[in-house]
C-alpha cells in the first residue's frame, strides 16, 4: 500500500510539473532554468579545468624535454 502511495505521488508530481511548464507557470520555468544552469555550468567548469590540465601537461612535457637536452649536453662523450 505504501509503495502504491509513493508511486502515485511520483506520477502526480511529474504531471503537475509538466502541466506547469505547458501552462507557462513562472515559478516552474524559473526552477527549470536553475536546474538547466546547474547542469550546463558544471560542464563548462569541467571543460575549463580540462583545458588548464592539458596546458599544464604540455608545459611539464616541454620542461622535461628541455631538462633532458641540458643533461645530454653536460655529459662528456666517451
Amino acid at each position: 500500500m505504501l509503495a502504491l502511495a509513493c508511486l502515485g505521488a511520483l506520477v502526480l508530481s511529474a504531471n503537475l510539473t509538466l502541466f506547469g511548464l505547458l501552462r507557462g507557470s513562472r515559478t516552474v520555468q524559473e526552477e527549470a532554468s536553475k536546474w538547466g544552469k546547474a547542469f550546463t555550468g558544471g560542464q563548462a567548469a569541467q571543460r575549463r579545468q580540462q583545458a588548464q590540465l592539458d596546458e599544464l601537461h604540455q608545459a611539464v612535457a616541454s620542461l622535461k624535454a628541455a631538462a633532458a637536452d641540458t643533461d645530454t649536453e653536460k655529459k662528456p662523450t666517451p
